[in-house]
């Protein structure tokens, strides 16, 4: 009775043996894309197996490579990178299909194995772009559109400036359309905006969008600060920090301000695929007491402590005064924004935003639909001011623009409704 045991008991001590010191896992293959992809370039294919691999080998089939297989023995290791290049499988210009098949063996007793496959198109070629209409003359401050056509339908397109994005929008088969603008803080000469598209692969083709810019002055002051004017910022911004009054507006001019610029260029990326505005913007009630543009340089006892530039206008009228929408558009944002105070956003499509700020009182909520000439708010002097105003900005894709070109009828009907009307005929 005890041998039996004793040998049931060398038996169970076997089978866990077994399962403890033998290994019975498949090697594991990251293949590095996905199946049916589009790729344009080499790519990276990671076996690895917790005891060791012997062999890998591969196969690629395709184009000018016709079950070309590769094998890579007595390996001894955990872990072996395949780099695979369909590009010597091309034999022309055209997207190449290509398989990719994969057989990895272990170096344990059992030899465990895994095979698989994927599909993939190799292309090279980047989307034809051409553009077909838009804004021939624009200026520092200012914006324009273009219309433009793709040969395929790409992963992403638009105009790119530097780390600029604008949006596109599509108006009919392959066709799109973008707002852009030139930023104030762009010289003439450096302006070299491209319209892009980047089609499935990753291919990039870049074409000028077919206007020229202008350089355009603005205007510059120096702002000298005053101990009672420092501490007028500090009771309304900051009142319950211990730093210094400078220091607080040292920080709120340059942290601050940076801060609500980012929060509001995410607003500005709510938009409609499609135009909401008709025709000239309107000019809120008031006389100009800040421009677009304006340089300001602050000095405390004659040394420089700042430097921004405003990014609207500012409107100041008599105290409360109302507050109308500039054009038809979609409220995306009623709330507080720091050095702006109360605000609101308006949507007006196409990545066109009007914005309106130190409000005293706001009689809109998001989602609201507004009429131009629609009373949405009252002036009043929430946030970084002084004095009741309105201050005023229209945006392009979060970009501040002059909006002395919205207000001008001449500039509206022969710089972009003229595009827009065939773009609304086309859809």
């Amino acid at each position: 009775m005890k041998k039996i045991t004793l040998l049931l008991l060398l038996v169970v001590c076997g089978f866990v043996a077994f399962y403890l010191y033998i290994d019975i896992t498949d090697p594991v293959i990251t293949w590095g894309v996905e199946d049916n992809e589009s790729i344009n370039d080499a790519f990276n294919i990671k076996i690895t197996d917790d005891r060791g691999l012997d062999e890998v080998c591969f196969t690629l089939s395709g184009g000018a490579c016709v079950d070309d297989e590769r094998c890579s023995r007595d390996l001894q290791s955990q872990s072996f990178d395949l780099l695979v290049d369909p590009g010597k499988c091309v034999v022309s210009s055209e997207p190449l299909k290509v398989k990719v098949t994969v057989n990895a063996v272990d170096s344990s007793i059992l030899a465990n194995k895994m095979s698989g496959s994927i599909e993939l198109t190799y292309d090279r070629q980047a989307p034809s772009l051409m553009v077909l209409d838009g804004t021939l003359s624009l200026k520092r401050g200012g914006a324009g559109v273009v219309l433009y056509e793709v040969g395929e339908e790409p992963d992403e397109t638009g105009v790119m400036l530097d780390d600029l994005l604008f949006k596109s929008f599509v108006f009919g088969q392959n066709k799109y359309l973008s707002f852009y603008a030139h930023p104030y803080y762009v010289e003439a000469d450096e302006f070299k905006p491209r319209v892009f598209a980047v089609d499935e692969a990753g291919n990039l083709k870049k074409i000028r969008p077919g206007s020229r810019t202008a350089e355009h002055a603005y205007h510059s002051e120096e702002i000298e600060l005053t101990d009672n004017f420092l501490e007028s910022v500090k009771d309304k911004m900051m009142a319950g920090s211990p730093q210094k009054p400078l220091d607080v507006f040292v920080e709120v001019n340059n942290k601050t301000r940076k801060e609500n610029y980012q929060k509001i260029v995410q607003l500005c990326q709510t938009t409609e695929s499609k135009k909401l505005w008709d025709g000239v913007f309107l000019r809120n009630q008031g006389a100009t007491k800040a421009g677009f543009a304006d340089a300001r340089t602050y000095k405390y006892r004659s040394e420089v402590v700042g430097k921004q530039v405003h990014t609207g206008i500012d409107i100041a009228g008599i105290n409360n005064t109302q507050v109308f929408a500039a054009n038809h558009g979609k409220v995306v944002f009623v709330g507080e924004i720091g050095i702006y105070g109360n605000v609101v956003i308006v949507d007006h499509g196409y990545g066109l935003h009007s914005l309106y700020g130190h409000l005293h009182q706001t009689d809109v909520r998001e989602g609201d639909n507004v009429r131009k000439g629609e009373v949405i708010a009252v002036s009043g002097e929430t946030g970084l001011v002084f004095g009741d105003h309105l201050h005023f900005e229209i945006r392009v894709n979060g970009v501040p623009v002059n909006p002395i070109e919205w207000f001008d009828e001449v500039w509206v009907k022969s710089y972009i409704e003229p595009y827009l009307s065939s773009v609304e005929g086309e859809k």
